[in-house]
């Protein structure tokens, strides 16, 4: 789906910033450069939630800058959709072997938060590109958490990691590893040439200050914002301003309310209903809102997008998976 817009050996390095650039080199900034052009294509490779649907892998959403990839989130089963992306004009090469291809662009990865949901990805995301050609460590940007994260999945898979590193098949001793940085405030947490990336701290349940984040895309094309997992609140805003794509979670308002009281009260504290969406729309005005994570409670997902149209007059899509918005 297109949406056009208008005009030890296993060792993990970490770093723990609060408020500094992090994976940043000293371009001008991405957004402030307007004669710089661009191709920005968003895919959503996982639109699914802690509930089992076999259509929809875990969250996971790529965003690609002139065959330069920024992966957001890593949920369950999403790896094997970047096979369906073979071939397309705006992907890197798949060639198998080669660090120059899609499996070394797989390479940077930014953690909304620990929910498993969310993360449960990791393992594939880390292992399956180094297997066929990353030969750099990967990059991953997240909250308190994502180090030990990361490094228990790697004494995890410690006897295959060693069964390909002195076994007979060729590996590189770099691609498996992990480059960390974990934070715990707003800040720019990647600048390149074409691509600043801003996380934004978000209130999503019990989770600590500090613990779970939303992303802030900015290209000389166009600016994307992802929300994360997040309830309704006004001072998110501020960084949803300016977005030509938001996506943002989601939940049934109809649905939620059939839930008992104690769990009605959990879903407003932790997200976002279709109603209060509506009112985030009104405010921002994005070219397009997508919503993803759709929490339904019984609902289909003709009845959210029904639900949502009640709400909302703007250009809005319930994401699938493998939706393509450019």
């Amino acid at each position: 789906m297109h949406f056009p817009l208008k005009p030890l050996v296993p060792m993990v390095l970490v770093g723990l910033l609060g408020g500094q650039s992090v994976l940043a080199a000293e371009p001008e900034s991405a957004a402030s450069n307007a004669t710089m052009s661009s191709n920005t294509t968003v895919v959503m490779l996982g639109t699914g939630t802690p509930v089992l649907k076999h259509e929809r892998a875990g969250q996971a959403i790529l965003v690609v800058v002139d065959k330069e990839m920024y992966l957001f989130d890593a949920g369950p089963g999403f790896v094997r959709n970047f096979d369906a992306l073979s071939g397309k004009d705006f992907m890197p090469e798949d060639i198998y072997f080669s660090n120059d291809s899609v499996y070394g662009e797989m390479n940077k990865v930014f953690v909304t938060h620990l929910d498993s949901d969310h993360v449960m990805g990791m393992p594939e995301l880390m292992l399956r590109p180094w297997v066929m050609g990353r030969s750099e460590s990967m990059k991953v940007i997240g909250p308190k958490g994502v180090e030990a994260m990361t490094t228990n999945i790697l004494e995890a898979y410690v006897d295959d990691i060693d069964h390909r590193l002195h076994g007979t098949q060729p590996a590189n001793p770099d691609g498996f590893n992990v480059d960390v940085t974990e934070i715990s405030e707003t800040q720019v947490v990647h600048q390149d040439d074409k691509v600043t990336i801003t996380a934004f701290k978000v209130p999503h349940g019990s989770w600590e200050d500090g613990m779970a984040f939303g992303y802030r895309v900015e290209t000389p094309e166009k600016t994307v914002v992802i929300s994360g997992d997040t309830r309704h609140e006004e001072a998110l805003y501020e960084h949803f301003e300016g977005a030509d794509i938001l996506i943002h979670e989601v939940m049934s308002e109809g649905g939620v309310h059939q839930l008992p009281q104690d769990w009605q009260d959990y879903m407003y504290h932790a997200h976002t209903s279709t109603k209060q969406l509506a009112e985030i729309g009104d405010a921002i005005e994005p070219e397009l809102l997508v919503m993803t994570h759709p929490l339904l409670f019984g609902q289909t997902d003709e009845q959210l997008r029904e639900e949502m149209a009640g709400y909302y007059d703007g250009n809005f899509v319930l994401a699938s998976d493998l939706a393509i918005y450019d």
